[in-house]
């Protein structure tokens, strides 16, 4: 599998990037088109797409601060869900960023939240206690619960606060 640095919203797989982005998240969980060229100017964003024979089949954006790796938004093309690529995606990138990666996901509410919940799990990812407000995307949406989710070990209320301060002072400022 090829993995493709998108860095701009010229790059020929931005269009592909986008609507599995816009299928996979709900509208207040999405950057909007200004956000995305904001965040292309940070040196802290990367935005890899992952191709198989030409093929898309996924996508992780994350944010590579020092000490550890925060995905924003990870999701697998739906023609290619279920058969494994969620896992091997995760796998691979783990392996080479090297670096406590925290992600977050929706509270457990319905089947379908705690299958994520337990699919990261298996991946090898810690359930953090801490209460998390993620901040809005958009004006007309609110902050909105979620639970902290991280690899090797759960996280310091220390490296929690980083977090959140990072969270708010440079992925979301718009």
């Amino acid at each position: 599998m090829d993995i493709l640095e998108i860095t701009r919203k010229q790059d020929f797989l931005y269009p592909t990037f986008r609507q599995v982005y816009t299928a996979s998240f709900p509208l207040f969980e999405q950057r909007t088109e200004e956000q995305q060229e904001q965040a292309f100017r940070s040196p802290y964003y990367h935005l890899e797409a992952y191709v198989k024979d030409n093929i898309f089949i996924g996508f992780i954006s994350y944010w590579d601060f020092d000490s550890y790796v925060y995905i924003e938004h990870f999701a697998i093309h739906e023609n290619f869900r279920g058969q494994g690529y969620g896992s091997l995606l995760l796998e691979d990138f783990n392996k080479r960023l090297n670096k406590i990666i925290l992600l977050e996901i929706d509270p457990i509410t319905d089947k379908v939240s705690a299958n994520r919940l337990k699919f990261y799990k298996k991946c090898g990812f810690f359930e953090n206690s801490y209460p998390h407000l993620h901040p809005p995307y958009r004006n007309a949406c609110q902050s909105h619960s979620l639970i902290v989710l991280t690899t090797e070990r759960p996280i310091t209320e220390d490296e929690y606060i980083q977090f959140s301060l990072d969270l708010r002072n440079i992925v979301m400022v718009n």
